[in-house]
């Protein structure tokens, strides 16, 4: 990521932060906001070579508040790695590499309870809320992404779950330029599960959290069938020891893709970049 970048991603949570201090009042029910420290190894460069065991250093912005009208959550990561990637055809000359060692990637996801915006309770057995529910994506790495999410949402009454929260999405493919011979543009439909799990064992407490999102292809922006999950296993360090739970907590995450961005490779094949990335974490709430 070149460092002109950073500030859009901060500049974006400053000002979610403020403007929701300034209109929350009693709509706002919760809110939670993280710092995170993340450091790992096995991240697909997705160029060709058989030397994929790169370490990388991630550092994430989280916010999420529930609201009486619904639900926001935004993530901003800065990621400095190891990352030279290579782009374009070799059927046209265009086949080159790019060297980058950082970059940024964010998501910022609002969801529109559809009981409170019609006033009926739109809930049935386990089925909580029905939600109208956005994303918007950008980053400057991968297939430097910007896409546009637009869907329908269902959260859960799942037993032992904190949340447990599906989202359906039609999914606008802008700028997708990996092993492409311009900007490739396109549609596809993609399903985000995301939960959280909370456990002890003896004294100590535990949390498991995470999302998976399979999303299918798209014949326009030329991507194939993928699946992408992160999952986090951690240890509520701030409650052993200091007493103060919920606020630090140290673990471990499993970064995992199959197919990852749906890239399709530049010599025609049906394979695709596979991941099984592990590491070492400390999350902060604030």
């Amino acid at each position: 990521m070149k460092r002109n970048h950073l500030p859009h991603g901060l500049a974006l949570a400053a000002s979610l932060l403020a403007a929701q201090g300034a209109v929350a009042g009693d709509m706002l029910y919760w809110q939670d906001n993280s710092l995170s420290y993340l450091y790992g190894e096995n991240f697909q460069r997705m160029n060709f070579n058989a030397e994929q065991q790169r370490t990388q250093t991630t550092f994430t912005f989280e916010h999420a508040s529930g609201w009486a009208w619904g639900d926001i959550f935004y993530f901003a990561d800065y990621v400095s790695a190891d990352n030279t990637q290579a782009r374009g055809n070799f059927n046209n000359g265009t086949f080159r590499k790019d060297d980058k060692n950082s970059f940024y990637y964010m998501e910022f996801s609002p969801r529109l309870s559809l009981s409170w915006l019609t006033g009926q309770k739109l809930a049935a057995g386990p089925l909580k809320d029905v939600l109208a529910a956005f994303t918007y994506e950008k980053g400057d790495g991968g297939p430097s992404t910007e896409n546009y999410l637009y869907g329908v949402g269902l959260d859960w009454d799942v037993p032992g779950f904190r949340y447990f929260k599906t989202n359906l999405y039609r999914v606008k493919i802008n700028n997708h330029v990996f092993f492409a011979d311009r900007e490739s543009n396109g549609y596809a439909t993609q399903l985000t599960v995301t939960a959280a799990y909370p456990f002890s064992l003896g004294q100590q407490d535990f949390l498991v959290d995470g999302y998976l999102d399979w999303r299918s292809p798209s014949r326009d922006a030329g991507t194939q069938t993928s699946v992408g999950s992160s999952i986090q296993v951690k240890w509520d360090a701030g409650k052993a020891l200091f007493g103060k739970e919920r606020q630090l907590y140290v673990g471990t995450e499993l970064n995992m893709w199959h197919n990852k961005y749906g890239v399709k490779p530049i010599d025609g094949s049906t394979d695709g970049f596979d991941q099984t990335a592990v590491q070492a974490l400390v999350k902060y709430h604030f």
